[in-house]
């Protein structure tokens, strides 16, 4: 009975995703019409709403996959341009973004690991040692995810860094991209268990920062980093709990023991057996280990670089240097041919950022948060339905903004101007605001690190989004607890 009803639901969900691939393209093209030759609203420039109907347009086509992700960025390119959504030069210029060399310098670490064998080394010891058991796997990486947030302050650096382990430990339960759950529990709770425990911590990405600056300049009130602490860490714990238990119900993983080829039904025994045959470690995984750490070692440090070097070297170059000295000969472990870099993916990441970006740069995304901003009642709401209200938009507010930064800049400010039109306390909407800045987890675009695992080919833009969208809400949910609980306890609200 279980095996005929998992086949017909396996057979309802490949009949949707053919309709949805075949309905694609036709309704993409039908809500970038109507909305391109659509009366221009108050408010919003024509090259605001051409950026609207290529990102509907686009998004539509990530949603059904009617096309290869790449094809869909191509579109995206040449819509912008010639919409005038956002100039040529701009738009092509979007390939050469931090965002896209970080990608390239994350796989070349990556290849290097891999073929010196220290990637395995790696993976045998994690896997043996914290992963008895896939949902083992998953939560050890989740715990590592919430201790490099303290120590390393970018989302970006910790996808980076994070990448390599988690696709060892993807590979050593036999995931195979796009097909496997477990690769898409593994590379989604890693985007948002890299997103979420940034949350938790004040430090751990400078868009927060800037938030709690923002905060002191138009109220006067200085958030110190244990309140931050104190108040988010309690909601990001429980949202990733959260996140892994919707995971497991959502893509439930095919695998609970790591697979091992030889077969056996201790596998746990066997890789510890592999990793003992493997020895001591060989010159060339020392030169791949100190070339890694001192890569680690450069981004959780890199806001004393000045005092130590005279200069800053920021978060990307940080990733070349690294690169760089995998390729120098005597120093150097692998070749241009030992390099894998999915270039169909970076070309996918590109088309979506400059999507974004456009948004941005054109004002429709701050003109769409004006809007809904505006049609609120504040003298009438009390504080809880606004504080919700509020709330919300903040925490789906990445699907529109690319930058977290740029949510900052118009959050922050049109928080505290509701809060004080509506009499109530700015910190009581302007902090649980700032702890939604890095929930960017719904689509690739949204912000790198989605990008960086996204690249992984492990999971669609659909199993992204459907997965994103349960957890903001959750997170949303949580966050209204909190403020008739827990916020209220330490003074927030």
């Amino acid at each position: 009975m279980n095996i005929s009803t998992a086949g017909m639901e396996g057979k309802e969900k490949a009949n949707f995703e053919k309709w949805l691939s075949y309905l694609g393209v036709p309704v993409a093209a039908i809500v970038f019409a109507l909305l391109f030759t659509m009366k221009t609203p108050p408010g919003l420039t024509l090259q605001g709403k051409a950026a609207i109907a290529v990102f509907l347009a686009v998004f539509v086509l990530w949603v059904s996959q009617a096309v290869p992700t790449f094809v869909s960025s191509l579109i995206a390119i040449v819509l912008l341009t010639l919409t005038s959504a956002w100039d040529e030069k701009s738009v092509l210029g979007v390939f050469g973004y931090d965002v896209i060399w970080l990608m390239v310098a994350a796989f070349i670490i990556t290849s290097a690991m891999t073929k010196t064998g220290l990637a395995n080394r790696v993976a045998l010891w994690l896997v043996s040692t914290f992963g008895k058991t896939a949902r083992l796997a998953l939560i050890s990486l989740i715990i590592v995810n919430f201790v490099i947030a303290f120590i390393v302050p970018s989302t970006t650096a910790r996808a980076a860094l994070m990448l390599p382990i988690a696709l060892l430990v993807a590979q050593a339960y036999g995931a195979q991209p796009g097909k496997s759950n477990f690769g898409r529990l593994v590379m989604i709770q890693e985007l948002q268990a890299n997103n979420i425990s940034t949350t938790a911590i004040l430090t751990a990405t400078a868009p927060q920062i800037m938030a709690v600056g923002l905060i002191r300049d138009f109220t006067g009130y200085s958030v110190s980093w244990s309140e931050w602490f104190i108040a988010s860490f309690p909601v990001a714990l429980c949202t990733m709990i959260v996140s892994y238990l919707v995971g497991l119900v959502i893509f439930k993983p095919e695998v609970s023991v790591p697979v091992v080829e030889d077969g056996g039904s201790d596998g746990i025994g066997k890789l510890r057996e592999q990793l003992h045959k493997m020895g001591p470690m060989t010159k060339e995984e020392k030169k791949a280990l100190f070339i890694f750490c001192l890569t680690v070692f450069l981004w959780a440090t890199d806001k004393w670089h000045v005092q130590m070097f005279g200069f800053k070297i920021s978060l990307v170059m940080v990733a070349i240097i690294s690169a760089t000295l995998f390729y120098l000969p005597f120093i150097g472990l692998i070749s241009w041919k030992d390099t894998k870099i999915p270039w169909d993916l970076m070309i996918f990441s590109a088309g979506a950022y400059a999507v974004g970006m456009a948004l941005d740069k054109s004002g429709a995304a701050a003109w769409a948060l004006k809007a809904v901003f505006g049609s609120l009642d504040l003298g009438k709401i009390g504080f809880f339905p606004l504080y919700m209200i509020v709330i919300f938009i903040a925490v789906f507010s990445h699907m529109v903004f690319t930058s977290k930064t740029v949510r900052t800049a118009i959050l922050i400010p049109a928080v505290i101007g509701i809060a004080n039109v509506a009499g109530i306390n700015p910190i009581a909407l302007a902090l649980p605001v700032s702890f939604t800045i890095a929930d960017s987890i719904t689509l690739p675009p949204n912000c790198k690190p989605n990008l960086i695992f996204y690249s992984t080919g492990y999971f669609s833009v659909l199993d992204q989004f459907i997965y994103g969208v349960i957890v903001c809400i959750a997170k949303w949910l949580l966050l209204g607890i909190a403020s008739l609980t827990w916020f209220k306890i330490i003074g927030i609200c």
